[in-house]
């Protein structure tokens, strides 16, 4: 590979002359510059961006951590980071941390060894010291989970208040024993999500019923699972509420395996809602999320704290809105 040296040797001139030559320093003689455009050209020299930044002290690269690629949401959001970052003159780099804790270690070590300028990350568990860790060199962003024990900037949504006004329109529906499908006591929008459902039950005085309440993870195998618990039961649910998308994706595939008279007694609400929800005929209500504000939100407050590093720690807390299908 052609280097800095190679272009100055050729030109006759020292490696500072070329350097402020790349650079464009209109200090340099006329003559000189000559020179070593034309050496440029001869050996057909090539500055590496990547290399050149990262002597600046700057990457001007972002990474992100997602806690799945097949998830909408999430795939959303990253379209969301990168429409802003590219136009800021940054770059991206994307990582799967396959909902798991070791995974998303070794990509935050992956990502601190890219010499990013900072990260945007989707936390997959409560476990959050390799993030405090990370913290203290890299700028960080969490979006959509946060932790209680260590302050960092985050953007969120109102998870209770989105669930809570869902199952409000399923009760003044008329629907009273409402499952609640889905959802892990490790995942901080689960436990939310949960809450909000609970307040609505006893807001409208209507006892929780443990038997109603599955928590069976946050994908669509869980979605499934819980689906199938529900439909095995003596006494059918009069309606269902779905904790995320996929979730609901799951129990919708369930669902379709059932003969036509117990699909129509099927009632669904579900937290997200996408460009394809209408197709999931079942479900009545949607809280839909503000995915692109979510997106640009985050963005823009990793590239805040990169130019403004000591700046006190936020956290935005956007609202839902509810669809009714």
């Amino acid at each position: 590979m052609i280097t800095i040296k190679d272009v100055a040797q050729d030109a006759g001139v020292s490696t500072a002359t070329v350097s402020r030559v790349l650079n464009k320093d209109t200090k340099v003689s006329e003559e000189k510059r000559r020179a070593v455009n034309t050496s440029i050209a001869r050996l057909n020299y090539r500055l590496y961006p990547a290399a050149r930044s990262l002597k600046m002290g700057k990457s001007k690269t972002i990474g992100v951590i997602a806690p799945e690629l097949s998830n909408y949401f999430f795939m959303f959001l990253c379209e969301c980071f990168e429409k802003v970052l590219r136009q800021a003159g940054y770059s991206m780099i994307l990582c799967c941390s396959n909902d798991s804790v070791e995974v998303e270690k070794k990509r935050l070590d992956y990502l601190a060894g890219q010499f990013v300028d900072g990260i945007i990350a989707i936390p997959v568990s409560p476990s959050y010291r390799h993030f405090k860790r990370i913290q203290q060199d890299i700028p960080l962003v969490l979006v959509d989970r946060n932790f209680s024990a260590f302050s960092t900037d985050c953007v969120l949504v109102d998870n209770a208040g989105g669930t809570q006004e869902a199952v409000c329109a399923l009760i003044a529906d008329g629907f009273k024993r409402i499952a609640f499908l889905g959802g892990d006591e490790d995942s901080m929008t689960s436990r939310e999500r949960f809450a909000g459902y609970k307040k609505a039950l006893e807001t409208a005085h209507i006892r929780v019923d443990e038997r109603l309440i599955v928590s069976s993870g946050l994908n669509m195998e869980g979605g499934y699972k819980a689906m199938d618990a529900m439909l095995a039961c003596k006494k059918l649910p009069d309606a269902y509420f779905c904790v995320n998308l996929m979730v609901t994706l799951g129990a919708a595939k369930r669902v379709m395996e059932e003969p036509e008279e117990v699909q129509k007694k099927i009632v669904f609400a579900a937290f997200d809602d996408v460009y394809y929800s209408s197709l999931i005929s079942w479900c009545r209500y949607f809280v839909a999320q503000p995915m692109q504000d979510i997106g640009i939100k985050a963005a823009e407050m990793i590239l805040e704290r990169i130019n403004n590093p000591e700046r006190e720690y936020c956290e935005i807390r956007l609202p839902t809105t509810l669809i009714r299908r």
